[in-house]
């Protein structure tokens, strides 16, 4: 019915404009008008004038004014400056209603173009490319707190498809591998007529054992997708008994390769956190620990306390890790080779869960690995603790929290 401009928000505040400029001047014109008319009906002015006459000779004519007669001059004088006021004022009016829409047209523009580049933007954003942002300048106006609050949900949308190409990925990595274990060993197994008993029982020895690797992958894939969407429970936790529960959890396990579990120096504490997020860093550093470690070792899991900091360790007897790769340890599946058979050796996604559990509550994961290899699980005991005390750098400890204990 209408044109797409006449319904467009920029004409309704240019016409709102328009309609309060008008009719505010309207009312200082009637004002001035009505002002001016009763100013102008009141009292002559002549009537101040001390001389009752005024007599001039014009040209051989005489000319005489009495009071009257100047009373009567002065009358029409003013309904002709009345008359030609009102005149101007109706031509003003009819003037300001279209310069008006004109200038409100030009003002509501100026006022949106905020808005037009918040569409602009977007409207150039695609679902692959979430990179562009409004970052709109000038005064802390409502306009601008808009842009602002858009780019912030730009930033979280981005991060979350970022997070998703990234588990994406991850799923694919990970998975890749035991599947194509998976795939040859039974193509091997399958393609040999003379196979006997003891064969295709190790091909299914070595299929059993990359299922439970990849499940393991699978839940720690999940388990690092949802650990920031998940509302953890704070509550005060033990520590001692959380630790003794894990280790226990993994004595199975670390018998079947001649390891030595156990529990070393204790102090038991309480902190705030969520206990099954807790259990899982810690559970993530000694399924670490029992499937790197060389057989017939020793592995200790350890708890105190130092300053301000709860801590729990566990140690291994392994070949260590160089310094320089301990920062790309707790990176989502890093890998490298070990130095006495080239093999791959992973972290997985273990040590980044194990980092990104600590984040949520505070804390932080320090690495010492000089002989063997010891994990620090920090844990403030109160809002005030400082993470410089603990670590300088944020991935190595100041002090051996163990051998201190």
């Amino acid at each position: 019915m209408f044109p797409g401009w006449m319904r467009s928000v920029r004409f309704r505040l240019a016409l709102t404009y328009s309609v309060l400029v008008f009719a505010l001047a309207l009312v200082v014109l009637g004002a001035v008008n009505l002002g001016l008319s009763r100013a102008l009906s009141g009292q002559p002015v002549v009537q101040e004038v001390v001389f009752p006459s005024l007599s001039r000779t014009l040209g051989g004519f005489e000319l005489q004014l009495t009071r009257a007669r100047m009373v009567d001059l002065e009358r029409l004088v003013n309904e002709r400056a009345l008359d030609n006021l009102r005149r101007y004022s109706l031509y003003t009016v009819a003037l300001l209603f279209p310069l008006s829409v004109v200038i409100g047209w030009l003002v509501a523009g100026r006022a949106l173009r905020p808005v037009e580049r918040i569409g602009d933007v977007a409207r150039e954003i695609q679902s692959t490319d979430l990179s562009r942002r409004i970052r709109l300048g000038g005064t802390d106006d409502e306009f601008k707190r808009l842009a602002d609050t858009f780019d912030a949900m730009l930033d979280r949308l981005e991060k979350g498809n970022r997070d998703q190409r990234a588990f994406v990925e991850d799923t694919t990595h990970e998975l890749r591998n035991p599947l194509a274990v998976m795939a040859t060993t039974l193509d091997v197994a399958l393609s040999d007529p003379d196979a006997d008993v003891e064969s295709l029982r190790h091909a299914g020895e070595v299929v059993r054992r990359t299922i439970d690797r990849t499940s393991r992958t699978v839940d720690e894939l999940v388990t690092f997708a949802r650990q920031d969407q998940r509302r953890q429970a704070m509550v005060a936790v033990p520590l001692l008994p959380l630790l003794e529960e894990s280790v226990g959890d993994y004595r199975v396990a670390a018998a079947a390769r001649r390891i030595d579990l156990r529990t070393g120096a204790t102090v038991e504490t309480m902190v705030q956190g969520d206990r099954d997020s807790l259990k899982r860093a810690l559970g993530n550093l000694l399924d670490n620990a029992v499937r790197l470690a060389p057989e017939g070792s020793e592995i200790v899991a350890s708890c105190g306390v130092s300053g301000s900091w709860a801590w729990m360790a566990v140690t291994d007897q392994g070949p260590g890790i160089p310094r320089e790769l301990h920062e790309r340890i707790f990176e989502r599946s890093w890998g490298a080779a070990d130095q006495h058979d080239r093999a791959r050796r992973r972290s997985g996604l273990g040590l980044a869960i194990v980092r990104q559990v600590m984040a949520g509550h505070g804390g932080l994961v320090t690495i010492d690995s000089e002989s063997g290899s010891t994990f620090t699980l920090w844990l403030p005991l109160d809002r005030n603790a400082s993470p410089d005390a603990v670590t300088a750098d944020g991935i190595h400890p100041r002090e051996d929290a163990v051998n201190r204990s």
